[in-house]
């Protein structure tokens, strides 16, 4: 039943208490609410109006973020956790993340310089006064009574709640460090993208498990053994997605087999320690990541890739270029989010602030679009969803006929790949060998015949023959991999690395880790609606 109307003291307490301090609703909310409780009937303006006139205010102001985030860090620098609050309402940490990337650049350089403690004259005493941070009051037991609770100052937070944390302070600190000193850089429009390393050494574990899921069980664990010798020389010239890459080979790993992954983190954990000082950042890493293992792993790894790429995004945003980086950055956030790594709302948050601001070209956009239309398609295959499946493939064939001839040379292979396991699914052989050696001659023209990306196209080709009885076509198709394959390990053997560099994050053609077709449809939408508003925007 609802009551008599609040009286003006009655209308503050409770309008403060819904929309400011405690339960934080929305103001169509609160109206909906005060109608239904109290008969009270208000339009928004009058809403507003008091809100002013009582000094109840949500919006968070630049001088207060730059404060909350000045804190913060001097705090974790001196291993507190914080809660924050303006005006005595707390500030959930996700809003504070979408205000870092919605925020204008000379504000998001104001707050990387408060980070690293160099206070502007915005710091004032009336600023203190509306901001407070402090360690988060823990929980009681709900048995205990007032007079029973009793909390020691000197609480050992547990390993599994402590480790994610710390490791997110020593990426904070290393990669604004990486950055400041000029170890990393933002590649000009058409240079050489820095972040090659950790693409390429991903890239070919990858493949590594292809090729041993197609039946090349030898060459998959020889190429994997290349990569662990090559994790040496990725310790000692680290790129901007080198740690991110480590914790997600690791991830890879176990998904195949949990052993794979143990003995990924016992071998890179200890030659670190043997390669590197033992102050550096990534031993500090280290020493914290053996404590919860490939479980604690999995548990946080949403949250390490989640502050990583926070602080990747900051130091990206902060510059007003157009770069190859940017791109492939934006590329990194959708296969994460689409592995369920990342929350929609940060990637939405940083897919429109790039559109937006024009780090990401229209033309760019598209392209992403049609990568993130690609993933749908291995999302249903793998729920064999096969109408949905081609129905989207033949969405982007149609977009690839529409661009020149030779562009997204990659995408194109990749499709073409689709359309094959299409055809082999759908159990139509004759089209499935057609459209198999349409890829064994797409992937050479565009890759060359001792390629990885060609490698694994024939152990795909060749498995499939075996499969349907063609003995004769697998047979030698076995013998051209086999002499391909010698070339290809003599290459690397004298080179002592990769024999190629993989320049881009999107050559590998498979899902490495389980994707939901919720999460990539989602962001396919997100894609298409960010493009229909760059259309309609003057």
């Amino acid at each position: 039943m609802a009551g008599p109307p609040p009286t003006t003291g009655r209308l503050r307490e409770t309008t403060s208490q819904l929309y400011d301090r405690d339960e934080n609703r929305t103001l169509k909310e609160i109206m909906q609410l005060m109608q239904e409780k109290h008969q009270f009937f208000a339009t928004v303006r009058m809403y507003k109006a008091r809100f002013q006139k009582w000094g109840i205010e949500k919006k968070i102001k630049a001088e207060e973020a730059v404060e909350i985030f000045r804190q913060q860090t001097a705090r974790a620098a001196a291993g507190k956790p914080t809660v924050a609050y303006i005006r005595g309402r707390r500030i959930d940490p996700d809003r504070l993340q979408r205000y870092r990337y919605r925020a204008a650049p000379l504000i998001s350089k104001k707050i990387m310089r408060a980070e690293k403690g160099a206070d502007d004259e915005a710091s004032g005493s009336s600023r203190m006064t509306q901001v407070v941070c402090r360690t988060p009051s823990p929980s009681p037991s709900p048995d205990a009574t007032d007079s029973a609770v009793s909390i020691s100052p000197r609480l050992e937070e547990p390993t599994e709640l402590r480790v994610p944390h710390e490791c997110m302070q020593i990426l904070h600190n290393f990669i604004n460090g990486a950055f400041d000193s000029g170890i990393w850089h933002m590649a000009a429009e058409g240079d050489r993208a820095e972040m090659n390393g950790a693409f390429t050494w991903q890239h070919y574990v990858a493949s590594s498990q292809g090729l041993i899921r197609h039946g090349r069980i030898k060459e998959g664990f020889s190429l994997l053994g290349m990569c662990f010798d090559q994790y040496k020389q990725q310790l000692q010239r680290p790129d901007s997605m080198f740690w991110l890459a480590t914790y997600k080979c690791a991830m890879v790993l176990a998904s195949q087999n949990n052993k794979l992954g143990d003995a990924f983190i016992d071998y890179a954990s200890k030659l670190t320690s043997l390669v590197l000082p033992p102050g550096h950042p990534f031993n500090q890493l280290w020493s914290r990541v053996v404590l919860t293992g490939m479980p604690g792993i999995k548990d946080h790894a949403s949250a390490i890739f989640e502050s990583y790429l926070d602080m990747w995004g900051r130091h990206v945003n902060s510059r007003e270029t157009n770069t190859t980086n940017d791109v492939q950055g934006a590329f990194v956030f959708v296969q994460l989010h689409c592995t369920g790594l990342l929350s929609f709302n940060l990637l939405e948050t940083v897919i429109q602030a790039m559109i937006a601001g024009r780090a990401i070209s229209k033309e760019a956009a598209e392209f992403l679009l049609q990568e993130a239309k690609f993933r749908l398609v291995l999302s249903c295959l793998g729920r064999r969803r096969l109408k949905k499946a081609e129905t989207v493939t033949k969405e982007i064939l149609a977009w690839l006929d529409l661009q020149p001839p030779k562009a997204y040379p990659d995408l194109r292979c990749k499709t073409t790949w689709l359309m094959f396991e299409i055809k082999e699914r759908k159990g139509t052989q004759a089209e499935a060998l057609r459209t198999g050696h349409d890829l064994l001659k797409i992937s050479q023209e565009v890759y060359g015949p001792t390629h990885i990306q060609t490698l694994e196209a024939m152990s795909a080709v060749e498995s499939y023959c075996r499969k349907i009885g063609a003995t004769g076509g697998a047979e030698q198709m076995a013998r051209d991999f086999e002499n391909r394959w010698r070339i290809f390990r003599d290459t690397a053997s004298s080179l002592n690395n990769f024999p190629q560099q993989i320049d881009q994050p999107w050559y590998y053609r498979s899902i490495e880790l389980g994707e939901k077709v919720s999460s990539v449809q989602e962001t396919v939408n997100l894609f298409e609606r960010c493009l229909k508003l760059s259309d309609d925007s003057p």
